[in-house]
């Protein structure tokens, strides 16, 4: 049996399931995709608990930011204020989130149910927010994110809170998409409080919207953010974190710690640049590519991912799980073209294996210069995969936005 002939058997399936999910009334497809969503990543955190720690404990230790997410929701729970009583370089919400589950316990089964819930409600964000276009394609657009295995993987296994992240990256373009500007913006800044990626977008979502759309994406990201952080400047002005090390303060640490960017890997063999170098590399490739995409009037999906790919070519210090983002919007078109979700597949291979030889880029497994170059080599053909597969798609829309420009 040919590969592809594997692969029109699996798209046969899929298209089973997705004509069994549009039974019934939005109640029942709305259940259908959660009860996906629980066995899918049922099965990994199963598969995690059954048979990775049983059998590979030794290989794969517990995560390493769990301990992080434990002691910050521990703090809070101590009734300890983030950044006055404790340090901390991470926006003050995500520590808030992480106290519910640490309530149940803190253990790692509670995070990666916790996690799952929220990659859920991902899914369930873009079939409701693109159903009035294609009801068929945004219940594929919400089955695809929860099956694509870097989600089940960094989300199940790996217990990442981008899985929160990713749900404030997608939620507020989804609410613009619906011309809902107030919610987009108070999401955005919920989205910056978390963990500061929702920062990238927020210009290009301004300048794409019109006259009303932007005053209310104004009234609620910059209203709220008076609310929520003018009482803190005011009460701990001196406590307030410098974000540094998203901000690659370090001189030490120029591309942050860990990561998987040729940036990083460049630094490791001695050839990289001071951080301040890749924050503003960072910040001038984002602003070009906002003002090109306004420029150029690109839908909001994308110029979203222009700009995307633009801050994954220049920010030093990108993890694995960060590619989730990129990949939910390419995804997009992937629905309506195979290669562009098997690219989006493909990707994960040499990302994980740079991951692997590098330890993320912080422990390789072996001594000498030529670890890193290998490591570099990896993470370029990722890189190469994503960015070829970007540049299929540059030029057209999602069919989600076609009806915006007949």
């Amino acid at each position: 049996m040919t590969s592809g002939t594997l692969v029109d058997a699996g798209m046969a399936k899929v298209r089973g399931l997705v004509d069994w999910t549009m039974t019934g009334d939005l109640r029942h497809r709305i259940m259908a995709l959660i009860l996906i969503g629980c066995l899918l990543y049922g099965m990994t955190i199963a598969l995690d608990a059954l048979v990775l720690r049983p059998f590979f404990g030794n290989v794969l230790s517990e995560p390493t930011d769990l301990d992080f997410y434990r002691l910050r929701a521990e703090s809070i729970l101590d009734g300890k204020i983030p950044y006055v009583d404790f340090y901390s370089e991470s926006p003050p919400l995500i520590m808030y989130i992480f106290v519910l589950p640490q309530l149940v316990g803190g253990s790692a089964l509670a995070y990666q149910l916790y996690f799952a819930v929220f990659s859920i409600l991902t899914s369930l964000t873009l079939y409701l927010g693109l159903r009035r276009h294609d009801e068929r394609m945004a219940m594929m657009a919400g089955m695809a994110y929860l099956a694509y295995p870097l989600s089940l993987m960094e989300f199940g296994i790996g217990v990442q809170d981008e899985a929160v992240t990713t749900f404030l990256f997608l939620l507020p373009l989804v609410l613009l998409h619906l011309e809902r500007g107030w919610s987009s913006g108070v999401t955005s800044l919920v989205g910056v409080l978390t963990k500061m990626f929702n920062v990238l977008l927020v210009p290009w979502m301004f300048l794409h919207s019109d006259r009303r759309n932007r005053v209310a994406i104004l009234i609620g990201f910059a209203g709220l953010a008076m609310l929520i952080l003018l009482p803190l400047v005011i009460l701990f002005p001196d406590q307030l974190p410098s974000f540094s090390y998203y901000l690659l303060g370090n001189p030490d640490s120029p591309t942050g710690g860990s990561s998987i960017s040729p940036w990083h890997y460049l630094n490791a063999l001695g050839l990289g640049l001071p951080g301040w170098a890749g924050v503003a590399f960072t910040l001038s490739g984002v602003g070009g590519a906002t003002l090109l995409a306004y420029k150029t009037k690109l839908s909001l999906w994308q110029g979203a991912t222009l700009v995307m790919m633009v801050f994954f070519l220049f920010y030093p210090k990108i993890l694995l799980v960060y590619f989730v983002m990129p990949a939910a919007l390419l995804m997009m078109w992937g629905l309506e073209d195979r290669k562009v979700m098997l690219r989006l597949f493909a990707m994960i291979v040499p990302l994980f294996l740079s991951v692997t030889v590098t330890g993320n880029g912080m422990a390789p497994l072996f001594d000498g210069p030529w670890v890193w170059a290998l490591g570099m080599v990896l993470s370029l053909i990722g890189w190469g995969i994503m960015l070829q597969t970007w540049w299929t798609i540059k030029e057209r829309p999602v069919f989600f936005e076609r009806d915006q420009l007949c």
